[in-house]
C-alpha cells in the first residue's frame, strides 16, 4: 500500500489519523507498525510523535490550510517584533553587542544571542527590507562603484591618504511594513515616543551599510553623536561625505571636526553642486 499523501486529506481526517497514530505509539506499538496500519510513512509518524512530545495536545489539532503569518521564515512573528523594536529604539551597544552602529553582521549577532538562530547576511538584508527599516535601494547601493559620479571621483582625488571614505545620508522612517510595534513586543531598550524618527546611515565603498535610528531635529549634535559612533566602529581614519549641511547647532559639529583633524575629514556634497551618490528614495529627511 502506498503511503497516504497528507496534502490531499481534509484537516479533520488528518487530525483523526494523528490521534490514532499517537495513541498507538504511546501504547507501545512500533512506529513502523503504525505506519503500515494507517498507510502513512514511518517518517510522518516520527514527526507527529516528536511534535506531540514537544507541543502536547495542540500538535494533534487540525489547522487551517495555507501559510500562517510568520511561517516559512527563520524568525517567528514574536521574534521579528522583538528584533524590530530593539533595532529601532537603541544602538547595538545598548543591546549588549560590541558594535556602535547597526550592520547586517551586528543584527545577525543580536538574533543569534537572543534566539540561537543563525542568519546569513542575505537573510538579514531581506528582513530589513521586509520590515521597512531600510529600502532595497539603500542596502544595494555601492557609491564606491560609481566610476563616473563626480562626487565619487572628486572624493577619491581629495581623500586623505589611508582614509576610508563613507557616504552619509538620512532616510525617512514613515513606518514599518513588517510586524507592528506594540506593548507585547517589549525590547531590551526603551522606546522613542512622540518624535520624528529617521535612519542615519553611512555606506562604505564596498556597500557596507552602518545605520542607527534616531529622532529629530537632525542637527549638528545628532550628527556629532553618529560620527563618534562611526569613528569608534571603523577604528581608522575616515573621510566622510555628507549629503546635507545642518543648519541648526552646526557649531557642535564644526567643533567636533576641528578636534579630530587627524581622525576625520568631512565634505559636504551639497557644496559641490553635484548629485550625491545615494538613491533618491533615501529621502532628504
Amino acid at each position: 500500500m502506498y503511503p497516504l499523501d497528507a496534502r490531499k486529506v481534509s484537516p479533520d481526517v488528518l487530525e483523526a489519523l494523528r490521534r490514532r497514530a499517537i495513541a498507538a505509539v504511546e501504547s507501545g506499538v512500533s512506529r513502523a507498525q503504525v505506519a503500515r496500519m494507517l498507510g502513512v510513512s514511518r517518517q510522518t509518524i516520527s514527526v507527529w510523535h516528536r511534535e506531540y512530545r514537544t507541543r502536547g495536545e495542540e500538535a494533534l489539532r487540525s489547522r487551517r490550510r495555507g501559510r500562517q503569518r510568520g511561517e516559512q521564515l527563520a524568525l517567528s512573528y514574536a521574534q521579528q517584533l522583538w528584533t524590530i523594536r530593539t533595532v529601532t529604539t537603541c544602538g547595538p551597544d545598548e543591546a549588549g553587542l560590541s558594535y556602535w552602529l547597526w550592520t547586517n553582521q551586528a543584527l545577525a549577532e543580536l538574533v543569534n544571542n537572543r534566539f540561537r538562530i543563525a542568519l546569513s547576511a542575505t537573510t538579514v538584508r531581506n528582513y530589513l527590507i521586509r520590515w521597512g527599516v531600510l529600502s532595497d535601494s539603500v542596502l544595494s547601493n555601492r557609491p564606491g562603484g560609481l566610476q563616473t559620479d563626480p562626487v565619487v571621483m572628486a572624493t577619491r582625488r581629495t581623500a586623505p591618504v589611508g582614509a576610508e571614505t563613507l557616504w552619509m545620508h538620512r532616510a525617512p522612517f514613515p513606518g514599518l511594513t513588517g510586524p507592528q510595534l506594540h506593548s507585547d513586543g517589549a525590547s531590551a531598550c526603551s522606546e522613542i515616543d512622540g518624535q520624528r524618527n529617521a535612519m542615519l546611515y553611512a555606506v562604505s565603498a564596498r556597500g557596507t551599510v552602518l545605520f542607527l535610528c534616531t529622532h529629530g531635529p537632525f542637527d549638528g549634535v545628532r550628527l556629532t553623536e553618529f560620527f563618534g559612533r562611526l569613528v569608534r566602529q571603523r577604528g581608522r581614519r575616515l573621510n566622510i561625505v555628507l549629503s546635507w549641511r545642518p543648519t541648526r547647532r552646526a557649531d557642535a559639529l564644526t567643533a567636533w571636526i576641528a578636534q579630530r583633524t587627524g581622525e576625520v575629514s568631512v565634505r559636504f556634497a551639497v557644496d559641490e553642486d553635484v548629485s550625491f551618490p545615494v538613491p533618491r528614495d533615501g529621502g532628504s529627511g
